[in-house]
């Protein structure tokens, strides 16, 4: 896989006491009020001692699969993790002819172990998590995070008895903006586009601007007489229409603008990115070199006395500091029909 450069998505974490004791924590009498102050400390203790050099990955069976991860390098409060999936390839072995003279194959299976790089900046105060965006995890981070949490959190609340939280960081973008940034900035492109039209009989009436195109009134017009609840209009693209897919392009630009003022919805699937929705709170990435890893794993300094890495997860924490964590992202909700 190249990995010359990555995605990463970011994360917050955080610490809290455990709801309910474990029962090694009970015998050795361990208090995690009393932790919860220096839980960061706690944490990097678990590196310290290597306890997360073999974490585990429970299949729906209930089957576990040791993980043999490494701790690539540490400087101060940030790491930078190389955390292995397990996964079985099949491939077939010719194994001789039978009496006839046809060749015979036999199945076997071999382990592969396709990894992700996760980076921790556990300066305090700061506590970000950078999960890479790797095909090792089916390119889907959250997995990454939740095998973490399920390994990290038996040894936090048996030693400390604390318990972490890791949530994806995340923010509303306006739709060109996102549009923007994804086609030119991480060089995807669309594959559809589809707006939704309400019928206006069926909503609560709003306080929209006038519908200026005359084609944009007959797709209306044609939900309202069908008696239709919605109306469905798709549009499909290829790679070589980014460029026409801006505010320039005036009809295209007005049915954003009807959709958003009405609480119509817009979805656009991209390519690498998948589904967005208007008004959708994104989830941060940043991209990383690997050229930049390496160079952290040799002690390489700039002439600010730091890291690249940390320069970086401080343009991270920087840009971030008004994003939610998901738990706090609000439920969405259908402007028209308030």
């Amino acid at each position: 896989m190249d990995k010359s450069r990555s995605l990463y998505a970011i994360y917050k974490y955080d610490f809290h006491k455990v709801f309910e004791r474990t029962i090694q924590a009970e015998a050795d009498g361990v208090d995690g009020a009393k932790y919860l102050k220096q839980a960061q400390t706690c944490f990097a203790s678990l590196f310290d001692q290597n306890s997360i050099d073999h974490l585990a990955k429970v299949n729906k069976k209930g089957e576990a699969t040791r993980l043999p991860n490494d701790v690539m390098a540490r400087m101060g409060d940030i790491f930078v993790w190389r955390v292995n999936n397990s996964q079985m390839k099949e491939w077939w072995r010719r194994s001789g002819k039978d009496s006839k003279g046809i060749d015979k194959y036999e199945r076997e299976e071999i382990e592969s172990n396709p990894y992700c790089y996760v980076l921790v900046d556990n300066r305090p105060g700061i506590c970000l998590m950078a999960i890479e965006k790797s095909s090792a995890w089916a390119g889907k981070p959250d997995l990454v995070r939740d095998m973490l949490l399920e390994n990290l959190n038996p040894m936090l609340a048996d030693k400390f008895d604390l318990e972490m939280r890791i949530e994806a960081r995340m923010n509303p973008k306006d739709v060109w903006e996102f549009v923007h940034e994804r086609l030119f900035e991480h060089e995807d492109y669309i594959r559809r586009i589809q707006f939704v039209f309400q019928n206006p009989k069926k909503v609560n009436k709003t306080n929209a601007m006038e519908v200026k195109s005359a084609r944009l009134k007959a797709m209306q017009k044609t939900v309202e007489i069908s008696d239709a609840l919605k109306g469905f209009f798709t549009m499909e693209f290829d790679k070589n229409t980014n460029d026409k897919i801006s505010e320039k392009n005036r009809d295209l630009a007005e049915m954003v603008r009807l959709c958003g003022e009405n609480g119509y919805d817009i979805v656009i699937t991209f390519k690498e990115f998948k589904t967005y929705r208007i008004n959708d709170y994104v989830r941060a990435y940043y991209p990383m070199t690997l050229d930049v890893l390496r160079r952290f794993s040799i002690g390489s300094r700039t002439i600010n006395d730091k890291t690249e890495l940390e320069e970086w997860f401080d343009l991270v924490d920087e840009q971030t500091k008004d994003y939610v964590n998901e738990s706090e992202v609000p439920k969405r909700r259908n402007k028209a029909r308030r």
